[in-house]
């Protein structure tokens, strides 16, 4: 009878350690970042286009921030997305959201065009708000860890981290930055962008870059 008693009394202390160690990792879990990530354009808003080979911007930024949300949400970050489906939304109702659910982080992924073809790389702008100074701080570091993590995975060019006045980037009240991911309107990188293991890449360097930079500044 001891011996049972002894028995069911390690059997509990296990299962109540255990549950101990299940709460802390779900709490561990739950307290990582909300991040927001913004799907640049959508609906009659299509962002740039070309027609030969046809492509569209607002559809390859959809495919990127979806494929960045399954990493992110790997790494066990909740992932809020600004529009999941071809619609348009506007740059406030954008903020809005990101704003009015005190979001850690927000991402807006866009791909770019230029007259001259021979342009090409990936650059992200952050706001260098004079208001906020801890805002501009962490975004600027967010930029430089999530380009370097994009270059890192798909080899393209860096253009470095610039400042910008994007509203999505401007008006938000967390660390935000806007990615250009490459140029639609460059022969050689349209064709790399084309492909969807090189949007699998951009969006694993978006994700290793945000998880680098919590690993370091937070």
């Amino acid at each position: 009878m001891i011996r049972y008693a002894v028995l069911i009394s390690c059997i509990l202390s296990f299962l109540f350690f255990s549950s101990n160690i299940d709460a802390a990792e779900h709490n561990k879990i739950s307290l990582k970042p909300v991040i927001v990530l913004d799907a640049g354009h959508g609906g009659l808003h299509k962002g740039a286009r070309i027609k030969d080979p046809f492509l569209e911007e607002k559809k390859l930024t959809l495919t990127t921030t979806l494929l960045a949300k399954k990493h992110l949400e790997q790494h066990g970050y909740k992932v809020i997305l600004t529009r999941d489906k071809d619609s348009f939304v506007p740059l406030k109702k954008r903020v809005d959201r990101a704003n009015n659910l005190k979001a850690d982080l927000f991402v807006s992924i866009h791909f770019n065009s230029c007259p001259n073809k021979i342009a090409k790389g990936v650059e992200i702008y952050f706001h260098n708000s004079k208001e906020n100074l801890a805002k501009t701080k962490n975004s600027k570091k967010l930029a430089h860890c999530v380009l370097s993590n994009v270059i890192k995975n798909t080899k393209a060019e860096s253009r470095g981290v610039r400042k910008g006045q994007f509203v999505v980037v401007k008006e938000t009240k967390m660390p935000s930055i806007l990615i250009e991911a490459g140029f639609l309107t460059n022969p050689q990188e349209r064709d790399n962008i084309r492909n969807g293991i090189y949007l699998e890449k951009i969006s694993l360097g978006i994700a290793e870059g945000i998880e680098n930079f919590m690993k370091k500044y937070i």
